[in-house]
């Protein structure tokens, strides 16, 4: 090989290599996004407006029935059960709490006696309480709110869509 063609064999094989990527042009940040819905404080009188819940509620469905039990606010919790049942057997169940934890009040559901998954606790006021998860899949939103007829548990995403509301009475 002659000494004249090494550079052009040189310049071809840094033509086969890869090059670097083009850089982007710059671009300016986006716009800061809302932030997250911030969960109230925890104080003993927060958790005390919570206290309406306790006792039996009962929803009949047909030959269905499902009853959610909440025990009175002790301490820093109220514990409550769900159970949906009808002669033959038993469909569903949960376990539930209501607890102060880390500064914030969250609601831990455990269906079927699974891990507990935490909802914060986002609007509190007379008669009502919305709890939220907005990395849980469905649902990320639980609403409860006292009625004339009773209480209203409502679960749904985050955006209010895929809505399924329970009725109850107080027994």
């Amino acid at each position: 090989m002659r000494q004249h063609q090494l550079p052009f064999l040189f310049a071809a094989v840094l033509a086969l290599l890869p090059q670097d990527p083009p850089q982007p042009a710059p671009v300016a940040p986006p716009a800061p996004a809302e932030p997250p819905a911030k969960a109230p404080q925890w104080t003993p009188a927060t958790l005390a407006r919570l206290a309406w819940i306790s006792g039996t509620w009962t929803l009949r469905d047909g030959e269905r029935t499902t009853e959610e039990h909440w025990r009175p606010l002790q301490g820093t919790t109220l514990l409550g059960s769900s159970h949906t049942f009808d002669q033959q057997r038993t469909h569903f169940f949960e376990h539930l709490r209501v607890e102060a934890q880390r500064g914030t009040i969250a609601y831990l559901a455990s269906p079927g006696g699974a891990a507990p998954t935490a909802f914060q606790l986002t609007v509190v006021e007379d008669g009502l309480a919305v709890f939220e998860n907005r990395e849980h899949d469905y649902p990320q939103r639980i609403r409860y709110e006292r009625t004339a007829a009773g209480m209203t548990a409502t679960i749904s995403r985050l955006d209010g869509s895929r809505a399924v509301a329970f009725v109850f009475t107080k027994r």
